[in-house]
């Protein structure tokens, strides 16, 4: 399992997976016909159903965008803190 090679299919090809999918094929045959991972093949058809992208990121709930983006807000905070701190460090020195 840890020599698993992590395979990258192009939007295209899953395209054409989902198409064959909404065409009348299950998950389970797709998998099986073209040697993929069935999650890959569920996660595929949810988020193009979802938002027309692969991409997992254009696929979060408001909620979960919302966390990415308090999220780095705290990361530039913080940084600035530390900034700060060094500065005053620095200041006190002269």
């Amino acid at each position: 399992m840890a020599n698993e090679i992590r395979k990258n299919y192009d939007e295209n090809f899953k395209r054409h997976i989902v198409e064959l999918y909404e065409a009348g094929q299950t998950r389970a045959e797709l998998a099986k016909e073209y040697n993929l991972h069935p999650t890959s093949v569920s996660n595929w058809i949810k988020y193009y159903k979802t938002s027309g992208s692969f991409k997992a990121k254009d696929n979060l709930t408001d909620e979960q965008k919302r966390i990415r983006e308090l999220e780095k807000q705290l990361k530039d905070q913080q940084m600035e803190i530390d900034i700060l701190k060094k500065a005053m460090v620095v200041m006190l020195k002269t």
